[in-house]
């Protein structure tokens, strides 16, 4: 790929190493929710459950886990929206501070 800048072109470089490492992550999360698939498919097996049983189990086992990805991305959202209002807040409190200061003056 080619960008223009100014008349010229010059090529866009992707870091191959951070190329790499991202694809390395991605897979290291895949195997990783495999592994939790299978460890509950493991334990779902060895209750003296029926078929349809263990099959509900897993279904339920699953839905909770996604509940769960899903509150931990809300959780997250939220403490970076309260931080931010939290610096915002600092900001304003020094900025009044100052102000105060200069009134006094």
């Amino acid at each position: 790929m080619q960008l223009a800048r100014q008349g010229e072109a010059f090529p866009l470089k992707i870091d191959e190493k951070e190329h790499k490492i991202m694809e390395l992550a991605d897979t290291i999360v895949a195997l990783d929710d495999e592994l939790t698939r299978l460890k509950d498919i493991v334990l779902a097996k060895r209750w003296n459950a029926t078929e349809f049983e263990q099959e509900h189990i897993l279904y339920t086992v699953k839905e909770l886990r996604n509940q769960i990805k899903i509150l931990e991305l809300d959780n997250q959202s939220l403490r970076d929206s309260r931080d931010m209002f939290q610096n915002r807040n600092a900001e304003i409190i020094r900025s009044y501070n100052s102000l105060k200061r200069q009134l006094k003056k």
